[in-house]
């Protein structure tokens, strides 16, 4: 896979979930300042926000994308991705399992010795100073 490709598709991803955002904050300024956000069509329920929204991000992605710097550095970045030895799915499977039994270990090592902190301080600790 060529790098760009994987710049493109990063970019589109990324421009959705911008999109969702400046359109929930569009909305709710609209609202805010007390402006008409009304639909700008009936059958796909866009608002005015909601066309600010797709304008921000179709601007910021064509700024993002047209700065010599930022797509050096995000084509540069992809290329390190791809010479990257991802783990296989057996090798993942078996690094998550080793955390989660450790995980579980630790767990019920520490609640061990948090019952046996209890049990010293508010149970025998009173009961040796009341002997004293």
């Amino acid at each position: 896979m060529d790098p760009k490709r994987l710049v493109v598709i990063a970019y589109l991803g990324l421009g959705l979930i911008v999109a969702v955002f400046f359109a929930n904050l569009f909305d709710q300024i609209a609202v805010r300042i007390g402006v008409g956000n009304g639909k700008v069509l009936e059958g796909l329920d866009w608002k005015y926000s909601h066309l600010v929204a797709l304008a921000a991000t179709i601007g910021l992605a064509a700024y993002l994308w047209t700065n010599p710097r930022t797509k050096s550095v995000s084509l540069e970045v992809a290329g390190e991705l791809m010479k990257v030895t991802w783990p296989s799915f057996e090798e993942t499977r078996v690094s998550t399992l080793a955390v989660v039994v450790a995980s579980l270990v630790a767990s019920v090592l520490l609640f061990g010795i948090d019952t046996l902190c209890l049990k010293v301080m508010v149970d025998w600790l009173p009961m040796i100073w009341g002997k004293l």
